[in-house]
């Protein structure tokens, strides 16, 4: 029996060394000499970028944040980068970068870099807290490349990244990104939508909230899509199918207020508008502040449908209170300029004042009466923390109070409309 096994396995040596040479036969060099060629390809390919590259940078591995523009300039040691989150299109940040092979090449940020590692800094108190911060990436596996453009994968988040060859310096580049959001935003403030045929497939997209837009292909389901800023207009991560016909970048036209897709224009329309001003009205908030159930009553109405705000009424403080078009409800939001906060209301009674973390009121039907209702309750942008409550609490450390006789804690709240 032992001498079969000794047979068997010299076969089997045999057989794998005769698929390894056949393998090998294929190519004019060995798969490390190949790997090594690419890396040499990878970095010539970066540095011959005059003015450097345009990176589309999305953090966390679900896009919750949407998508932000970064520049990169190598050389043969260090990248230069620059951003819009910095507020100043000039400001650059150089660090240390490398090439490596991991099964293939991969373009790694090694030494910090303000810019370069914000987003994945776990030490950033923003996004989903400290601990986490926006749990982006900072090494990048290089998927494929052509002359002007270079598709990278986050190690961490798996997020697919591009970059693109500039044509103009990062400076001017960025100058026009930042001012994308105000241009867009500038149009007739009905303007929530925007269609038209796409090679005979028809294509709707709301405007962008928060880097991320609705879209609905054909008879398709609509699905939030994140987006990025460009000198143009808008990028979108996924890249949309229509029928055959791809594309992820749309422009914006000043002139006629709306997206172009490959020189195509789409048709301006205001359904989102007027979804919006139906949740106008007035209600009796309902909550809990800690110690009992209370109810007010409170006015909503229009505020700017360009932010998607609301103005509320019969509050002694401003309610931050929002239209979410990705879920077709109300949001409410922190305001760490208010002094509102939100709350996890038990375990380790987190607080926090970060952008975009909030509840959403969805619809609720009462078993007993059949009156529909809106009950507020955590957006998942928190990170493993929920949000609760609503604190009006100021980040130095005091209860913010709005005169005697408000309470400081709202759980539990419910819109329930007259």
């Amino acid at each position: 029996m032992k001498r079969i096994l000794f047979y068997m396995t010299c076969f089997a040596a045999l057989l794998l060394q005769a698929c390894n040479n056949e393998v090998d036969d294929l190519f004019d060099k060995s798969a490390e000499e190949r790997l090594d060629e690419e890396l040499q390809t990878c970095k010539e390919l970066l540095l011959s970028a005059e003015n450097g590259w345009v990176l589309d940078y999305y953090p966390q591995s679900n896009q919750n944040y949407g998508g932000y523009c970064m520049t990169v300039k190598f050389d043969d040691q260090q990248v230069t980068a620059a951003s819009e989150i910095t507020g100043d299109p000039t400001q650059t940040v150089s660090s240390l970068y490398s090439i490596k092979s991991d099964v293939g090449p991969t373009l790694n940020f090694d030494t910090y870099n303000d810019i370069l590692h914000y987003f994945a800094d776990p030490d950033n108190s923003a996004g989903a807290g400290l601990g986490k911060g926006y749990e982006g990436d900072y090494e990048f596996s290089i998927m494929s490349h052509t002359d002007n453009e270079i598709v990278l994968q986050g190690k961490k988040t798996k997020n697919t990244m591009h970059m693109y060859k500039l044509e103009e310096s990062s400076e001017s580049y960025l100058t026009k990104v930042a001012e994308m959001p105000n241009i867009i935003a500038n149009r007739p403030p009905e303007i929530g939508a925007f269609e038209g045929t796409v090679n005979g497939v028809q294509f709707i997209m709301t405007a962008p909230v928060d880097r991320h837009v609705t879209i609905q292909v054909g008879e398709e389901e609509s699905r939030s899509v994140a987006c990025v800023y460009t000198n143009k207009g808008i990028r979108l991560y996924e890249t949309i199918d229509a029928n055959g016909t791809e594309f992820n970048a749309l422009e914006w036209s000043v002139e006629q207020n709306t997206f172009i897709i490959n020189g195509q224009a789409l048709t301006p329309t205001t359904p989102i508008y007027d979804r919006y001003l139906e949740f106008c009205g007035t209600y009796t908030m309902k909550y809990n502040n800690s110690s009992q159930d209370k109810e007010i009553d409170i006015t909503v109405s229009e505020g700017s449908f360009i932010n998607r705000s609301y103005n509320v009424e019969g509050l002694a403080f401003p309610l931050p209170l929002f239209y979410n078009e990705t879920n077709d409800c109300f949001e409410l939001l922190t305001s760490a300029n208010d002094n509102i906060a939100m709350w996890e209301a038990q375990g380790n009674g987190y607080l926090t004042w970060d952008t975009g973390v909030g509840m959403l009121g969805f619809t609720q039907i009462d078993e007993t009466t059949q009156e529909s209702y809106y009950a507020f309750e955590d957006n998942g942008v928190w990170g493993s923390s929920k949000a609760r409550a609503l604190i009006l609490y100021s980040s130095d450390g005091w209860y913010y109070g709005y005169g005697n006789g408000v309470d400081v804690v709202y759980r539990d709240i419910e819109f329930h409309k007259k």
